[in-house]
């Protein structure tokens, strides 16, 4: 599963992080692999070193078993991102990458990647056309209508299944018809 946005700022590392870990608390094998390269985030939060990452097991000769590292959370897993890397696209649609992607789906229930925003570069669009669906994560009250669509646009393009909507931050009693709504008609689009 993809996890992405429609911007930057909305979310998108800290729910990737929050489902793994609730995945892994259910009993569920889960990796996370951190591929947002311009941005990464996930080895701050589960306080790994940013060593030996996905950019340097996609660019050199690296045993796969040396990528996946154990967090602190049973079950859980990281691929950290590595070092940022000059062409982000080209190793994320690469045949090396399509590789690891079935070879982590073999290995674990759940595999979680962490995407920069699809409307800023084309590095999720990419990886989500090579995984079962992508997650949408909106900030309440941040994202716009319009760029909400030109996201779904772009999913539609590729026919990349959105497997759901996150709506971070919002004050459930303030807005409860407002945010429903607004879910209904980004799913209706």
């Amino acid at each position: 599963i993809a996890i992405s946005s429609a911007l930057p700022k909305e979310g998108k590392s800290a729910t990737t992080s929050n489902l793994g870990v609730c995945l892994a608390k259910a009993d569920k094998k889960v990796v996370i692999v951190d591929s947002d390269f311009r941005k990464p985030r996930q080895h701050r939060i589960f306080k790994i070193k940013d060593i030996n990452g996905l950019t340097s097991f996609l660019t050199m000769n690296m045993d796969v078993k040396d990528l996946i590292k154990q967090t602190d959370i049973p079950n859980l897993y990281l691929i950290n991102a590595g070092p940022i890397p000059l062409n982000p696209v080209e190793l994320l649609g690469s045949e090396k990458m399509a590789n690891l992607i079935k070879a982590l789906e073999r290995g674990f229930d759940f595999v979680l990647y962490d995407t920069p925003p699809i409307l800023t570069v084309t590095d999720a669009m990419v990886l989500g056309s090579k995984v079962d669906g992508i997650i949408l994560i909106v900030w309440g009250e941040k994202t716009s209508r319009k760029a909400l669509r030109q996201a779904k646009e772009k999913l539609d393009l590729l026919k990349i299944k959105t497997l759901g909507v996150v709506i971070n931050n919002i004050d459930i009693g303030k807005h409860d018809c407002d945010y429903m709504n607004y879910y209904y008609y980004y799913k209706e689009q």
